[in-house]
């Protein structure tokens, strides 16, 4: 992981310029709350991350105090943003405002790969959930930890 300057310790202070994603170590973003993993790069103000849901999956309801977005590059993912769903495919793209309440899952046909933009916060890609007392990401009937 680089550091808010897009620095590398281990290449003495030096910036980063180019990356491999498909190279990077998969994370998982906020297991609380969702199941995205991917790749994430943190420069000064945004965060890029190459993005895996798996099918029948995603993320609880919830709000962050910055904007997001969402560009599907395989598969369907099923989008609530301020109240209005819409299933979004390949070449798609979900512009989320800041502080407004926001679902996104993977339909129950395949894996979802997207790009996400984000600012950096404190507070890192996680939301803040409409319900706090969630402990797990979302699931489709059907699927779950167990079932995928």
């Amino acid at each position: 992981m680089k550091d808010s300057a897009g620095q590398d310790p281990k290449n003495q202070g030096q910036r980063n310029y180019f990356y491999r994603l498909d190279q990077m170590k998969v994370e998982a973003f906020a297991p609380e709350m969702t199941t995205s993993a991917g790749a994430l790069v943190e420069g000064n103000k945004m965060y890029f991350g190459l993005v895996h849901k798996a099918r029948g999956s995603g993320s609880q309801m919830h709000h962050h105090p910055f904007e997001q977005f969402n560009y599907v590059l395989k598969g369907t993912l099923k989008a609530w943003v301020d109240g209005n769903e819409e299933l979004v495919t390949v070449g798609g793209l979900i512009h989320i405002p800041a502080n407004t309440m926001h679902s996104i899952v993977a339909t129950s046909e395949e894996d979802v790969i997207f790009l996400m933009v984000k600012e950096v916060t404190p507070m890192g890609v996680a939301g803040i959930p409409k319900n706090p007392n969630v402990t797990s990401p979302r699931y489709e009937a059907g699927f779950g930890p167990k079932a995928m």
